[in-house]
């Protein structure tokens, strides 16, 4: 069990009860994303959520007020009122949106957070209707090619998580002061929320006709289960992923660390090493993404030659 996990629980419990007795709609689900989502959050984390519909119905917002209510007296941190979780989630219009060059970032960001990190907290049975509804647009080709790789889902996952690094460069440009928290969080949660998919696009490869099933299976599971699953299938022994992603987190949600690295004490970026904490961190993700590279290419010979192409290609 990785450090946040039982908070997480508890957290998302006590919301559940609440939307549970306050909420009435079966033509909906409510899901919560990022540190949450991983079950690895900690007293600062943000509570990032979406509500998810089918339809355009204007009390859907008034639902998304109501879990901002509850998440306020349970003292959570809210996320920013402009981000892809600030509007009600149109489950049509994302899966229409696949593909489409005139595609939003917002629209790319929640399908694809909804398949990498999201758990239910309100109607879980439209929650994985929502998931099977995007992953069967994903896998349509392969009602009559069972045996191809899932590369348009793999496509997408890459799109996404290069989008994040691109996104976190341009913030940098433009707002540097906020730097060293955002580098920290992208260097080991988004790398290990990217791994996760990653690693089950690849091992489904082994599955033939049978991969869109293990998928669907695997979806199911956190990040690091994922990453944990694929592992111990292709005989890896995890512990170095536990070791590296418990430090992180015993860091990030430490209080006097976030004080450190509040916008209002910033670290310098041409200062960035002084900083022993930071410099702790960067070689921690460093240890992190060189296990996670390693393993995959351990693990290579136990997929199909298509699916590495497509990987790299």
């Amino acid at each position: 069990m990785i450090l946040g996990w039982q908070y997480s629980q508890d957290i998302l419990t006590k919301l559940n009860q609440k939307l549970s007795k306050h909420v009435n709609n079966e033509d909906l689900t409510i899901a919560v994303a990022g540190s949450f989502g991983r079950f690895e959050a900690g007293i600062p984390s943000d509570l990032d959520f979406f509500v998810v519909s089918c339809n355009d119905d204007c009390t859907n917002q008034q639902i998304h007020q109501t879990v901002t209510m509850f998440a306020k007296e349970l003292n959570l941190n809210l996320p920013n009122n402009d981000g892809v979780f600030s509007k009600v989630l149109q489950l049509p219009q994302i899966i229409t949106a696949m593909g489409n060059q005139r595609e939003t970032p917002d629209e790319l960001a929640q399908r694809l957070l909804l398949l990498v990190e999201t758990q239910p907290i309100y109607n879980e049975s439209f929650y994985e209707k929502a998931i099977n509804d995007i992953l069967d647009k994903y896998f349509d080709l392969h009602k009559n090619y069972p045996d191809k790789e899932a590369v348009i889902l793999l496509n997408d996952l890459i799109k996404y998580f290069r989008y994040i690094c691109m996104n976190y460069q341009f913030n940098f440009w433009n707002n540097e002061e906020k730097w060293v928290i955002r580098n920290i969080k992208l260097r080991h949660s988004r790398v290990v929320m990217y791994a996760g998919l990653l690693f089950v696009l690849l091992n489904a490869s082994k599955y033939g006709k049978n991969k869109t099933a293990y998928i669907k299976e695997k979806i199911k599971l956190t990040p690091i289960e994922r990453i944990v699953s694929v592992l111990t299938e292709n005989y890896v022994d995890p512990s170095p992923l536990f070791e590296c992603y418990d430090k992180y987190l015993g860091r990030i949600n430490n209080a006097e660390v976030r004080k450190v690295f509040a916008a209002d004490c910033p670290v310098k970026y041409t200062d960035r090493y002084k900083n022993p904490i930071f410099k702790e961190l960067k070689i921690n993700s460093d240890q992190l993404q060189t296990f996670l590279t390693n393993s995959v290419l351990g693990m290579k010979k136990n997929w199909t030659q298509k699916a590495f192409e497509y990987l790299i290609f």
